[in-house]
């Protein structure tokens, strides 16, 4: 079972550093009403390694991130340990965000008030606000590892990334246009 987190988790620390190079840390706050990749890979571990359906680009692999970035063996376990320790500390916000999810299902499911389904989607939205300053320190740490040229080659990587990302969600508001026509 330990692995099993473990690995997952993993796939999520992959998933967010690609997303750094995706999309570089340049642009707006990210959208706090959808779901970590961590939650997603937690709700649906049945799903580890495949792509979400429409995911149009593939992520680098870490094999493939290390070695555009010529990682050494000393930054290799220091990511490894930056991982493990985000886990500890993601760990309790994704069991908290589940079980204000509970909450929100069973108020649903009474009709209760709206009012409370919306005070709980707000305190997930912090929730997931944490866990993503938990992934950028992380990320910051293991950015200040690197060297100069392998500073530059994240930022070529970036870049690379950010094109494909605004490629693929060009083609995604297309599709949708289409759609509602």
């Amino acid at each position: 079972m330990k692995t099993s987190i473990l690995k997952n988790f993993n796939i999520a620390i992959i998933t967010f550093l690609t997303s750094f190079v995706v999309t570089g840390m340049t642009y707006a706050e990210p959208d706090f009403s959808r779901p970590m990749p961590e939650e997603v890979m937690q709700s649906r571990p049945q799903m580890q390694g495949v792509r979400p359906a429409g995911q149009m680009h593939k992520h680098p692999s870490p094999e493939e991130f290390e070695r555009r970035l010529n990682l050494t063996e000393e930054q290799k376990t220091f990511a490894k340990e930056q991982r493990e320790r985000s886990i500890e500390k993601i760990k309790p916000i994704l069991d908290e965000i589940s079980t204000k999810k509970a909450q929100i299902d069973k108020i649903r499911n009474n009709e209760n008030s709206s009012a409370d389904v919306l005070k709980l989607e707000n305190e997930i939205k912090g929730l997931r606000k944490q866990a993503h300053e938990i992934r950028k320190e992380n990320f910051k740490a293991f950015e200040a590892t690197l060297s100069e040229s392998q500073r530059k080659e994240l930022d070529i990587m970036k870049n690379e990334g950010r094109k494909e990302f605004e490629k693929m969600h060009k083609l995604d508001r297309m599709n949708k246009s289409v759609k509602h026509n």
